[in-house]
């Protein structure tokens, strides 16, 4: 089988995962994570969330991180909104790329941000908008793409109808999330391949949760199914908050360590990463000792 020689790393542990942690990580430690994992070669990172603080409170310095952060040029540092006020804060604090959210569960996607699948197409429809008038970049998530701890299996065809409304609303990329870790290597090759037959215009990546151990097989299916874009937390940290029995992300020092082992360039340095994961674990286990 032929593979890429490279694929793309999109970093998400200074948002997903630090937004479960228990106790609030303080503001520089957060900005010398970034910074750490900017100087590891990581080319995308999601830094925070613009959420209301009375759901999130890890997420109440939103601003004042992006802010302080030591942007690197050639580097994407963007933020999630999950709804048309994040997306206007996140404009005021001049981010040029924002991620939505959204989940194919309608149990979830209740839950999670509190609107039904519909609401939430036409909330990020009007996102999509609304960025491209200020030159904003859209990446979109769709959760639960693998199965929903409330609703159980998800029929792919459902995934495939959102992953193609948000193509043609505007979002450019579109990452396909394992929410609470219940996908399998068969599901990891078969729902991104079916989105990709579907979805032409757009990037397509996934998010897979831990595991086991399975989520780096599961990686594994979804590149051989043909994706390039693989979302990783360093230190393996996080999950949804409002998602029954919600694992951590994939480690992404081990995710690079193996597309590094198979030949696959990352961009991302393989020692620095290693540390930043290293880092990211010791303020999860601050909080937790604080408990």
């Amino acid at each position: 089988m032929d593979y890429p020689k490279k694929v793309s790393i999109f970093e998400v542990g200074p948002r997903d995962g630090f937004q479960n942690e228990p106790d609030f990580i303080p503001t520089e430690k957060k900005i010398e994570f970034i910074n750490m994992l900017t100087k590891a070669g990581c080319r995308r990172i999601e830094v925070t969330s613009f959420v209301n603080p009375k759901w999130v409170p890890q997420m109440k310095d939103a601003k004042e991180v992006f802010a302080r952060i030591e942007k690197k040029e050639g580097i994407t540092y963007n933020a999630l909104v999950p709804n048309m006020k994040g997306l206007e804060l996140a404009i005021e604090t001049g981010l040029k790329e924002v991620v939505t959210i959204m989940s194919s569960s309608e149990s979830h996607n209740k839950k999670n941000i509190n609107m039904t699948v519909a609401e939430s197409l036409k909330e990020i429809e009007k996102i999509n908008k609304v960025a491209a008038e200020h030159g904003v970049r859209v990446r979109s998530y769709i959760a639960t793409s693998f199965g929903c701890p409330i609703e159980g299996d998800i029929p792919v065809e459902k995934v495939v109808e959102i992953a193609s409304a948000l193509e043609e609303y505007g979002s450019y990329e579109i990452s396909l999330g394992d929410t609470t870790g219940m996908a399998n290597p068969i599901q990891a090759y078969t729902v991104p391949r079916s989105v990709l037959c579907k979805v032409k215009r757009v990037s397509v990546a996934v998010h897979y949760h831990r595991s086991q151990g399975i989520e780096f097989a599961n990686n594994l299916a979804s590149l051989q199914a043909g994706i390039k874009v693989f979302d990783g937390a360093a230190g393996g940290l996080g999950g949804c908050p409002y998602a029954p029995g919600a694992t951590g992300n994939t480690a992404t020092e081990t995710l690079v360590q193996m597309f590094e082992r198979m030949g696959i360039a990352t961009d991302i340095d393989v020692v620095a990463i290693k540390q930043c994961g290293e880092y990211a674990k010791r303020l999860s286990a601050l909080c937790k000792i604080s408990k």
